[in-house]
């Protein structure tokens, strides 16, 4: 594998772009997080006291809270392959659970609620798929990109990534004469190999744990050697098609100078031609990728809360010293140190008015309304009021009307990251399901299960490849409190309706069927409901019972 030059300065002209564009937002993703982490770095000036004000915490735990769970995702083939989309239906499920999705979903979200964007990386490990939430600082992307479509990149980076050295070499991907060259001057090592150009994209990353009290990150105690790759995808025009090809290169960054490890289409990689990267924020802009999020909101008036609270308590230490001025030119008076004892009496010579003045610290007990008006400031601005957080509104007279139409209206503000947050779930799982059917050789068998109607499980071995679809899948992405909502309003509605047409069977079934939509059945379990309540309509209107009657219980075959 032979790397042009011309390639390599690409490379390395796309990663400073990428990197300057990122670099800016460093200082204020890294205080956003020290907050988070309840860490404070003390002052002469401003910040004398350790203490914080946890007002990043209670919002981004709010926000965390009001936001609906993952969304629920159902593929349905467009080819109309029923064996095929049940597979790929219960194989998701099996993913969801074994790679801890809904653990990685909580941190994305969280990652969106601090930095204003979080990545997902869709990968094939030991003959599975995985998922794997990147930290912000670990994706660099071109800035001609739009917001909107990661798709538009240009070029992306998928940095710090961190192998040993013996999963390098036995990687049988990677080009050998860069493993051999990596083997010949690390193989006696143990640590972490860095280079001097990634010591720059490195500090963000070593600030932000080192203000956590991990001093060692950048020489850690490992017994192997440990190599940090960097993988670039590429968009190059393909000579014979004239459209762009996605190109991916790995490459280890050391003192020994760039090794490119891998150098190939992606297509040959994982047989699909789209990132297998997905981002998403909640607070998209067209001229800006890296957009704010509610952390950017929160952290100038956490730290003016800390500089007041930090005051606070710093005042009411030195009030409690009890400290006092005095004439140092009077030469009989020489004060010595007292203990202070209950009902204790100390000898001064003279009128102790005239000899000895206290030091005057006033109280700063305004600073408490102040640091409330600051709080409320936050709590307006991101939807987390007081009643979402759990507390009582400071107003007294409040009526409950009042506090329903406040949460109202704040969880409609919050839950509008949901605008976001569900199509790129979608588009994660278009994403997914391409890859899967991409590299179904590649992927084990997996033993799924699947539940009947009668309540029992039933398992088969299913090979991936039994997955693949013609015509593609369709992504159906569903929140579960959106479809609550939708299906509560339509029967409403089907109510009005069906005041005024009671014998209209269809719309008597439509209505039904809405309402077993409203709890968790399968198709199965509602099909054998709907078919169990038509006999039984039939055999009342046999009985000669009008058509639309109300329908008798019938009492289970024991109580007969």
């Amino acid at each position: 594998m032979q790397v042009d030059e011309v390639l390599k300065i690409k490379v390395a002209k796309f990663y400073t772009g990428a990197f300057s564009l990122q670099s800016r937002r460093h200082p204020d993703w890294r205080e956003t997080y020290r907050l988070y982490r309840d860490k404070v770095i003390i002052n002469r000036l401003t910040q004398r006291q350790s203490v914080n004000v946890p007002l990043m915490k209670e919002t981004i735990k709010t926000m965390l809270s009001q936001i609906d769970d993952a969304p629920d995702i159902k593929f349905e083939d467009r080819g109309n392959n029923e064996q095929a989309e049940m597979y790929v239906n219960e194989y998701w499920n099996y993913f969801y659970n074994k790679s801890k999705y809904e653990i990685k979903d909580i941190v994305d979200k969280k990652q969106v609620g601090l930095y204003g964007r979080s990545w997902k990386k869709i990968n094939i490990r030991m003959g599975a798929m995985s998922v794997e939430i990147l930290d912000p600082l670990d994706v660099l992307v071109d800035r001609f990109v739009d917001p909107s479509d990661i798709e538009t990149a240009n070029y992306i980076c998928h940095q710090h990534i961190y192998r040993t050295l013996s999963e390098v070499l036995a990687n049988p991907m990677y080009n050998q004469d860069a493993k051999d060259t990596l083997k010949l001057h690390y193989s006696t090592e143990a640590g972490l190999v860095q280079s001097n150009e990634n010591s720059q994209a490195m500090q963000a990353k070593r600030e932000k744990m080192e203000d956590l009290g991990d001093t060692d990150i950048m020489t850690p105690e490992v017994g192997e050697t440990i190599l940090e790759l960097k993988e670039h995808f590429l968009k190059l025009v393909d000579p014979e098609t004239k459209r762009p090809v996605i190109h991916v290169m790995t490459t280890s960054d050391s003192k020994e100078g760039r090794q490119f490890l891998q150098s190939k289409p992606l297509k040959d990689i994982l047989g699909v031609n789209f990132f297998p990267l997905d981002t998403w924020a909640d607070d998209v802009e067209r001229t800006d990728f890296y957009s704010d999020g509610i952390g950017d909101i929160v952290r100038t008036p956490n730290k003016i809360a800390n500089t007041w609270f930090s005051q606070l308590a710093e005042n009411r230490t030195l009030r409690n010293y009890g400290m006092h001025y005095y004439d140092s030119t009077n030469e009989e008076f020489k004060p010595q140190s007292f203990t202070p004892v209950p009902w204790g009496w100390y000898p001064l010579k003279g009128d102790p008015n005239k000899i000895l003045k206290k030091v005057d610290i006033p109280e700063l007990s305004e600073s408490l309304d102040e640091m409330n008006f600051i709080i409320g400031l936050v709590e307006r601005a991101t939807a987390t009021t007081a009643t979402e957080k759990g507390t009582t509104p400071d107003k007294k007279n409040i009526t409950l009307g009042e506090i329903e139409l406040m949460s109202s209206k704040a969880s409609e503000r919050i839950t509008s990251m949901s605008k976001f947050y569900k199509p790129s779930t979608k588009s994660f799982a278009e994403k997914w399901v391409k890859i899967l059917i991409a590299n179904a050789d590649k992927l084990d068998a997996v033993e799924l299960y699947k539940k009947s109607h009668a309540g029992r499980y039933y398992s088969k071995v299913v090979e991936p490849s039994k997955m693949k679809s013609a015509k593609g899948y369709k992504i159906l992405a569903t929140s579960s409190a959106e479809q609550d909502a939708k299906n509560l309003e339509t029967i409403q509605k089907l109510q009005a309706i069906y005041g005024q047409m009671p014998n209209n069977k269809p719309l008597q079934k439509l209505y039904k069927k809405k309402m077993l939509g409203m709890i968790d059945v399968t198709p199965e379990e509602e099909k054998e409901i709907l078919d169990f309540d038509e006999q039984t309509v039939e055999i009342t209107e046999g009985m000669g019972a009008p058509a639309g009657a109300p329908v008798p219980a019938i009492a289970p075959p024991m109580a007969q």
